[in-house]
């Protein structure tokens, strides 16, 4: 009888255990991309952790708030 061993993927051990502090953002393992929602309830996704940053503050400065 063979048993089924679950072998977990090392980037994906990598990417939670290095942005387990990180509120808000989710990332997406198929397609590859962060995700946020805003408190406007507005999803808004990235390729990258740096770009979806730029994109949060943009959005929450420019768009959601509607200015400082």
């Amino acid at each position: 009888m063979l048993k089924h061993y679950d072998i977990p993927d090392p980037f994906q051990t990598f990417v939670t255990k290095k942005y387990a502090n990180a509120k808000g953002y989710i990332y997406d393992y198929f397609t590859k991309e962060w995700s946020f929602r805003c408190a406007c309830k507005e999803q808004l996704s990235a390729p990258s952790r740096k770009i979806m940053t730029k994109i949060r503050l943009y959005h929450s400065r420019n768009e959601c708030l509607g200015g400082w």
